[in-house]
């Protein structure tokens, strides 16, 4: 996901789509330190507010180092009550997984597909797709 953010140089949403569903992601907690970091960072300068609201105070919750909870703690300040200036693709208050063909967020009851060998999740329409193309 972050290879992929970091391609789309011209598309500043689907940027911030992409750090923020790897936030979601399992890491360690130092790891998780910097994607929280990363994602505050690029919702906040893209004018999404509340989402970079969101990120800063799940980085303090995280235990950042001063540095980090001093940023945090002025994103958090900056932000106020200010809301998104562009819609997102992304809930954080609903569970997902991220599809590992298109990187786009599977929610609770959607339907997917796992892939028997390494478990990675699918939309059903990407698996589609690859089949139309080996064909």
């Amino acid at each position: 996901m972050e290879v992929k953010r970091k391609e789309l140089k011209n598309d500043a949403t689907r940027q911030q789509e992409l750090a923020a569903y790897f936030t979601n992601c399992k890491l360690q907690k130092v790891h998780m330190r910097l994607v929280l970091t990363s994602a505050m960072g690029l919702c906040f300068k893209g004018g999404n507010y509340a989402t970079a609201a969101n990120f800063a105070r799940m980085l303090l919750d995280n235990g950042p180092n001063e540095a980090q909870a001093k940023k945090a703690r002025q994103v958090l300040q900056a932000c106020g009550d200010r809301k998104d200036a562009h819609q997102l693709n992304y809930d954080f208050r609903n569970p997902f997984v991220v599809c590992g063909a298109t990187f786009v967020p599977i929610y609770r009851g959607q339907k997917d597909v796992s892939c028997p060998y390494c478990a990675s999740r699918f939309v059903p329409s990407s698996i589609d797709r690859g089949l139309m193309r080996l064909r």
